[in-house]
């Protein structure tokens, strides 16, 4: 497992050196919610002859979500997706330790929202901490909120 260090934005602003866990697991959550709202470039680009695009920026983020309404009938793909940018984008977490698994519950407060929830290990100099957040994906607009 690699050891992460401090991104360049956190490096570069008024953060202590030595970080505590949960001041890790904040930043965690917020660059999780930066990159999952998003939008990927990649969708309206042909790059079928060009595979190593899947792993560059021109691919960070969700793809639009307006050209796949229904979502709520197509959750599990939507779930691996998120999978797959959280593997390939989140370098703190240990990618074969992330999983993502929508949320089904009948007496959801959010009505225009999927839920899913993530479940990794944030691996950092201090040791390695277990992560589990819930996400709510608004699908009217296609935001992405870390509940």
């Amino acid at each position: 497992m690699i050891i992460s260090r401090p991104a360049l934005f956190d490096k570069l602003s008024t953060l202590p050196v030595a970080m505590s866990m949960a001041g890790w697991r904040e930043i965690l959550l917020r660059d999780i919610e930066r990159l999952l709202n998003d939008a990927t470039r990649s969708g309206t680009l042909s790059l079928e002859h060009y595979s190593f695009c899947a792993g560059s920026v021109i691919n960070y983020g969700l793809p639009s979500l307006s050209k796949q309404i229904p979502i709520s009938e197509n959750v599990s793909a939507l779930a691996r997706h998120i999978h797959r940018i959280l593997v390939t984008f989140e370098p703190r977490l240990d990618p074969v330790r992330i999983t993502v698994k929508p949320v089904f519950e009948t007496r959801q407060t959010l009505a225009l929202a999927i839920l899913f929830d993530i479940s990794g290990v944030l691996a950092i100099s201090q040791g390695a901490q277990v992560i589990n957040l819930r996400i709510a994906l608004d699908y009217s607009c296609g935001a992405i909120q870390v509940l």
